[in-house]
């Protein structure tokens, strides 16, 4: 299983500035975790993994939303899309919900971000734990994602 080291170590060979921050409890909520940085919510990226069409996707949508499935649908051209199961998120990124952060993922995955997840100038993601969040500028994070900018959230 990967941890926030494979997170950390994923970025520095890109030379992505990002801060790895060890948090007080588990945040594995957005809400939690907002409330344990003082954040807005909308400054947490939630990293969700759907399966569409059978293969696994990273999808990224603000803390205040949730992936509107028939929205993914369209914008991936997908016939179906179901949220993977706990199992499944495992093998596709190495990393346990709640942890799954947006990059350094077991293999590669096609990535599909609301555009409102780069909004705020600095945003915070899953670090590869659930104790531990990840700081980086949205400009980063877009370029090292490299994603599908849709709407797909919905509040």
């Amino acid at each position: 299983m990967r941890t926030s080291s494979d997170v950390h170590n994923y970025l520095e060979e890109r030379g992505v500035p990002h801060e790895m921050l060890p948090m007080p409890d588990r945040s594995a909520s957005a809400e939690r975790a907002a409330q344990l940085l003082g954040v807005r919510l909308g400054e947490i990226v939630k990293s969700m993994v759907f399966m569409v069409d059978g293969v696994p996707e990273l999808v990224l949508v603000p803390g205040d939303a949730r992936v509107a499935a028939q929205s993914l649908a369209g914008a991936t051209g997908a016939r179906k899309v179901a949220l993977a199961r706990a199992q499944e998120v495992l093998a596709a990124t190495g990393y346990r919900v709640g942890a799954v952060p947006p990059c350094g993922l077991a293999s590669a995955l096609p990535v599909v971000a609301d555009p409102r997840v780069f909004d705020p100038p600095v945003v915070y993601c899953g670090g590869g734990a659930a104790a531990t969040m990840l700081k980086i500028r949205s400009a980063d994070l877009r370029t090292v994602v490299d994603p599908l900018v849709a709407d797909v959230a919905e509040r």
